[in-house]
């Protein structure tokens, strides 16, 4: 019997198939809990001028649409090291952990996924090969990195006030909008609902590390 997560898989995959046709069908296999799609992926330019090939394999799990979608460069074109965010295995960071859990919760899209994070990569990775530097920027490594999403992206100014929305996250406390904020200004809906909404479809694992790491640091 199919189920509907097999279904699902093999529509966004034919609709994969007609944007990136060098991906294979018949690599798609189940095998440990997930399907792989492998084949070739080209670059190229904003100009469409071909830039590169990259020989890749998609790991997509069996939760789909609600999982982590990972990406191997198996073409072994691009160095091996933190500073262009791939693995000595070859597994690339297509994005911080934050918001790829917040995406898994959400429900991610094939295609969509495919065009806005593992195809980005590799263009971003050409990008570097010519500029030294990322076209949109990028996070620093480990917690630094960890650190650098709570500021630019959270808009959290500092470690202190970090752990004190991680903090209320993880306690018993249940404000209403209306409420005054846990941190004694502002109304809750206008100081950290936003981020205290985002944060929490992240994860708790994730933010128990977070908040760990924070106090470590103070």
């Amino acid at each position: 019997m199919v189920s509907r997560s097999d279904k699902l898989i093999e529509k966004d995959f034919k609709k994969l198939l007609d944007t990136f046709p060098k991906l294979n069908t018949k690599a798609i296999n189940q095998a440990n809990s997930a399907w792989l799609i492998s084949g070739e992926m080209d670059i190229c330019d904003t100009n469409g001028d071909y830039w590169e090939t990259f020989e890749i394999k998609i790991v997509v799990p069996f939760t789909y649409p609600h999982c982590v979608i990972s990406v191997l460069e198996t073409s072994g074109k691009i160095e091996r090291s933190d500073n262009r965010h791939i693995n000595e295995i070859g597994f690339c960071c297509l994005d911080i952990d934050h918001k790829l859990q917040a995406m898994k919760l959400k429900g991610v899209n094939l295609l969509e996924f495919t065009k806005n994070k593992i195809y980005s990569f590799f263009a971003n990775q050409i990008y570097f090969d010519q500029t030294e530097q990322y076209a949109a920027g990028d996070y620093r490594h480990h917690f630094n990195g960890v650190r650098q999403f709570y500021q630019e992206d959270l808009k959290i100014s500092s470690d202190e006030e970090a752990i004190q929305i991680l903090e209320y996250i993880f306690s018993k406390q249940k404000l209403g909008r209306n409420d005054q904020c846990f941190c004694g200004t502002k109304k809750f809906k206008e100081c950290h609902l936003n981020q205290v909404d985002f944060l929490k479809s992240v994860g708790k694992e994730q933010l128990k590390k977070d908040l760990a790491g924070f106090k470590n640091e103070l």
